[in-house]
This record gives C-alpha cells, structure tokens and sequence, in this order.
C-alpha cells in the first residue's frame, strides 16, 4: 500500500458518521423514501470525505460506494471501499465498509464478504461458509489484530433483520465507534490506512494464486428436477454432512483418479443453462453394467429410497456421487464452458447417456460490473430487450396516453399492484398483456399469466405439500407456487429487488378464486414490502420490491365492492368500460365499412343494459374489434357470443329483453 498522501476533505469523517448514526433512524421512521433530503445530503458527504482520505486517494484500485436504501430505506446502511481487482460489487468479494447499527448506537469499520451469492442457500450453510472463508482471510492479516481490529467477537449491528445477521457473519475483522464517543479524524484515517493495507494483503495473495489458474476438469450433467430438488438435497447436507446422487452412467476411466480427489459437477438445468453446482467429495462407480446401491447407506439419496437399485431400462445406478454442497447460481450457457479435448464436444457434452467433460470455470471480479452482474455475457445469455415507449403501448391498447401514465405510475410506486375492472369484453387481460410487456421491456421470462378460478389454492399459487408417488407409498414434499417460483427466478437472474428489471404476475379474472384464501401472508407483503413474514411452510420470505401484479377481474361475474377489503385496499382501481372510442379507433385502423353504425349500436345496447340493470352488466368494445367485422360477422357475434351472455343477464327478468336484437340494435348495418 503506497504513503498516505495529503486528505481532500478528511476532515469530516467523523462529524458525518455522527450526524447519521443521530438522524437516520428518525428520518427513516418518517420521511418517504427517495429524492433529495438531508440523509441523502449526509451519505454524499461521508462518501466524499472517505474519497478524499489520503488512503483511498493514494490507492489507484479503490472506488468508495454508499447505500442507505434502494426503493426503500435500507435497515442497516453503509458506506464501502471496494479494490476493483477483487470486486466491483458489495454483493461478492471482500471489501472494506463502515455499518451503522439498527439502533443508531455506534457504527462499525470492517474487513467483510460479500454476501448476496449465498442468497440461495440455507442460513446455517451460508454462516458456516462465511465464517471458513473468514478464518481463511484472518490467517493473512494477523497484524490487523495487533492493530486493534477485533478478530474473535463478531460484531451487533443490533437488527432482527435477516440481511443483518448475514453481514454479522461475513465480518473478517471490525473495529466499534459508539455514537458518544466517534474519535477525531486523525484516528478514523489511521484505523482505514490499516485495514486497507490488510485488505491490500488479501487481494494482492489472491492475485499471484489467479496468475496462472490450473485447469481442473469438471462434469456436467442433466438434472431437470434441480430448481425443485435442490431445497431437499440442501437440507439433506445440513443433515446427514452429504448427499448420495446416483446416475445410470459410469465415468470414463482416463478421469477417474483425478476426479476421485474431488470436483465440481455443473449441472445443466434444461435448455443448455447451467443453473447450479455441487461440490462433489467422493465418487464410486459400479464395477459392471448392472449398476449398484448406495454405497452410502447412512446419507439420504436419488430415487424413492436411499438403498434402491434404480429400475430404469439401462439398469441400475452405475456412478454415485458424495456431493457435500450445492448452490444455485447465476446461469449460463453451456456453450462458454471449455470442453476437455478427446472427451466432450460441442455436440455430445450435453447427453442424457453420458457425463459432459468440461474445465472447471473461474469467475474472475472483473467479469462483475458495478450491479452485481456477469459483465459482458460471458456467464449467461442475457435475454433481448426493446425499448418500448408510451406512444406504442397507447397504440397496443388503443387507451389515452393519460389512463396510461395512470396504470404506469402505479405500478412503479411503493405498492406495485393494480386491478383492471370492467364487464366483459372491455379488453382488460390484453391491456394487462401489453402493460406487462411494456415494463418489462419484453422479457418474455419476465411475465407470469396465471388464470384463476373457484378451486385455485394457496398451496398453487404461493407455496404448499404436494404428494410423491414412491415404492412405500406416497410422501408430500414443499412445493413452491407461482410467487415463489417467480421470487427463484428473479433471484437466480440477480434481478432481485433491481428496479430496472421489473417481473410481473398477470391474475387473470382474479374474484373468481377465493381472494382471502389464495393470496395468504401475500396481503401484508404486499403493504409492507420492505419487510419478512413467515409463510405457512418457509420462513424470512419478503416480496421484492420489483415484482408486480396486475389482477384483472370481470364486474358482471362479482362486482369489485364485493372482494375482500383488505384486497381492494392493497390494489388501485381501474375501471375499463365499454368504450367507443377504442372501438372507432379500431375500426377505422381497419377500414370497415359504416363503422359509425356499429358504434350506434353498441350505444343503444349499453345504454339499455345500463338503464335495466346497471354498468357492471354492459358489453365491452372487443366483441366488435373484428378485421373481418362486416353485417353477416356481426349476425354471429351476436347469436354465439352477445345473446347467450345477456340472457344469463337477464335470467330472472326475461322480459327486459324484448327491445334487443340485431335489427333493432344495429338497423342500418344489417339491412
């Protein structure tokens, strides 16, 4: 680490890191979030002072980072200095960052992990990971506990929250400022020039043992039930210290020797992306082709018991790996792996008879940009985004450009759900389509259509038991449902809670279920974003800020003063009713002939059914946006589709009836 040089504004370290620990809690407690305020004013000033400080100056890798919050105020707020040969991201790496403590009590310096990558994994697995990668980190740096740095305690950032905690354990080393007595700039510049110079020590060993990488051989394999077994093959290794996976094909015997020493399995999801990796410690294969049992009958294992012979047509289990950890990842595409010469291709590495033989792939810091994420798309295929705007949705749906901004600027507030509300035919599932796509740019992987009716449950939509068909009977096992699975795969992507990848869940004609019953725990998520509820079989879930929902419900079906309150209250309201407007703005896009008829006559049956019954019972434009529309279309239109839907209007009063028909309606088209 070079001297330090003169500071440019060292001066203001400590009077920043009190003002904050003072005004934060309060400020959070009541103020909105976002815009310019004085929390804003602080954090700026802090950052620019450690910016400044002649440690950070006099080192060319540094770039310092702030964070009180993103869409809402965060619970524990810091300020980082990350080395950008080691990473560019507080979600990965080690870095160097101040803490502030929940209660507002003190603030910590430390040496700490990224933590985002262990998202995925159990939070007794991600603990004791992070704590071993700390003890490593510790062996290098004894002088910081010279120093004054704590190496033993840990650190109390005096929160519940789950993020919280996973800070506490990522901590290498950490030095305590309480509020009552913050030291003079001077000390606070001494403390960072010593943990910067550790850090230094770090990144530097980590950059001579990433000079020359050895190439390990690894396996690739298919394993299509990963993204639902993966919670059980977890908590197995929690458990037992090690899951047994049994496959129906043998290793090659040029790799045995080097795989027997330990490796990792890449495992190809579907789709020729890798979703997950296990560390595998052991293997054994089958001396013949007839394959054989466990050869760990202590460790739970693949197939409906731990001991079976599987009974597939290729016999039985010929190879079966001891995997000691596994974890979800960022995916990528099979295609960036690099094949082993003479054993994979491009053409057989991914085979349902076959091991894929790849090298072992390093993800290096350079490869993750400022967010967080595979820079460069060398570790995924990121999906194609259009640069949708207002003037092509308002072409899609026909619908003013200020009913837009309205539907717009409630989905991208504090609570991102809405309803589109109307009789039938009024186009709220297409409108609920293409405002989907619009905000999300069209990333198809990105929206969720899910229809609902009478007998849709809890257990499908949130999470639930669902039962396994086994030798020994049937077992149940956790489920999750659409929102769950759609919170995967927003983590996965790394799109978690990142406000320019929006995901949306479309609830199509949503009062048909049972509100209360299907949406559960998702009614006080909606409302409190920001915090975690357990669910009925998981716990710490919290709805990411960026995920959204669109209900559309039928007003001629059940009026939406009938829903749930608590439903209605967590939603805003629009009402599509039948609109002429969109119709001749359809029709004559289209060119049909005496559309001011058509018009007419929809008038005339709305304001019928208006009159005898009320708005809710009324029929939508879309039944005349026909390309073909013409006198002998709208004949059928209205034998197959208006009739039979008024005379169910009109069940117990058939008599209000006798004034509608075609000729009546529509006396100057069908003529």
């Amino acid at each position: 680490m070079a001297e330090e040089s003169p500071s440019r504004s060292a001066d203001s370290i400590g009077p920043a890191l009190s003002s904050i620990l003072r005004e934060y809690q309060q400020a959070r407690n009541e103020l909105p979030f976002g815009g310019e305020n004085h929390i804003s004013e602080l954090f700026r000033s802090l950052k620019e002072s450690v910016e400044g400080s002649g440690p950070v100056v006099a080192h060319a890798h540094l770039k310092v980072v702030a964070s009180y919050g993103k869409g809402n105020w965060a619970t524990i707020p810091w300020v980082s200095v990350l080395d950008r040969r080691e990473t560019t991201s507080t979600q990965k790496g080690v870095y160097v960052v101040y803490l502030f403590s929940e209660a507002g009590d003190g603030v910590y310096l430390t040496l700490a992990q990224g933590v985002t990558e262990f998202d995925t994994l159990h939070r007794k697995e991600a603990v004791r990971r992070l704590k071993r990668r700390a003890d490593e980190a510790r062996s290098q740096i004894s002088s910081l506990s010279e120093a004054g740095f704590d190496f033993s305690v840990g650190i109390n950032l005096r929160s519940m929250h789950p993020k919280a905690r996973m800070y506490e354990a990522s901590t290498i080393a950490s030095k305590y400022y309480p509020l009552d007595s913050i030291p003079p700039d001077s000390d606070l510049i001494s403390d960072l020039a010593k943990v910067l110079q550790a850090y230094d020590v770090l990144v530097s060993s980590r950059e001579s043992l990433d000079a020359e990488p050895s190439k390990r051989i690894a396996l690739l394999g298919t394993w299509n039930s990963i993204l639902r077994d993966v919670d059980k093959v977890r908590l197995a290794i929690e458990s037992d210290g090690a899951w047994a996976s049994g496959w129906t094909f043998r290793l090659r015997e040029g790799v045995r020797d080097e795989l027997s020493k330990g490796f990792t399995l890449y495992v190809n999801g579907g789709k020729r992306q890798v979703v997950a990796r296990a560390r595998v410690a052991a293997v054994l294969c089958a001396p013949n082709p007839d394959g054989m049992a466990n050869p760990w009958p202590d460790l739970q294992g693949s197939g409906e018991g731990a001991s079976r012979f599987n009974e597939s047509t290729n016999g039985g289990y010929k190879t079966w790996f001891k995997l000691e950890e596994i974890e979800l990842i960022e995916p990528f595409a099979v295609d960036t792996l690099s094949l082993v010469e003479g054993l994979s291709t491009p053409t057989n590495v991914i085979n349902q008879n076959a091991f894929g033989y790849v090298f072992e792939r390093v993800l290096t810091p350079w490869e993750v940009d400022d967010s967080g994420q595979v820079a460069g798309g060398q570790d995924s295929v990121p999906e194609p985004e259009l640069d949708l705007d207002l003037s092509w949705l308002a072409a899609e749906t026909l619908l003013p450009e200020n009913v837009l901004n309205g539907m717009i600027d409630s989905l991208r507030g504090s609570q991102p759900q809405l309803i589109l509300a109307g009789p039938p035919g009024t186009s709220k599932t297409w409108v609920a389509q293409r405002l989907a796509t619009y905000l999300t740019r069209e990333r198809k992987s990105a929206v969720r259509v899910v229809q609902f009716h009478p007998s849709y449950t809890y257990e499908a939509f949130i999470e639930g038991l669902r039962p396994v068909p086994g030798r020994s009977g049937v077992s149940f096992e956790v489920t999750p449902g659409v929102v769950l699975q759609v919170v995967h795969e927003m983590r996965v992507s790394g799109h978690l809670n990142d406000p320019n990848y929006p995901y949306v869940i479309i609830m199509d004609e949503a009062n048909r279920a049972n509100l209360p019953r299907v949406m559960g725990e998702l009614l006080y998520l909606m409302e409190y974003r920001d915090q975690g509820i357990s669910l009925q079989l998981s716990k710490d879930f919290k709805l990411p800020s960026n995920l959204i929902f669109i209900a559309t419900m039928n007003t001629a079906d059940r009026s939406v003063r009938s829903i749930d309150a608590a439903m209605r209250r967590r939603f805003d309201i629009f009402e599509l009713g039948p609109d002429t407007d969109v119709l001749k703005r359809y029709l004559e896009a289209n060119n049909i002939e005496r559309a001011q008829d058509l018009l007419h006559g929809l008038s005339r049956l709305n304001d019928h059914l208006g009159n005898h019954l009320d708005r809710h019972h009324t029929i939508g434009h879309s039944f005349f946006m026909r390309p073909d529309m013409s006198p002998v279309v709208l004949q059928e239109v209205w034998k197959r589709k208006l009739l039979p839907l008024i005379e169910e209007y009109y069940y117990d009063q058939p008599d209000g009836m006798d004034p509608l028909s075609v000729e009546q309606l529509w006396p100057n088209y069908v003529e």
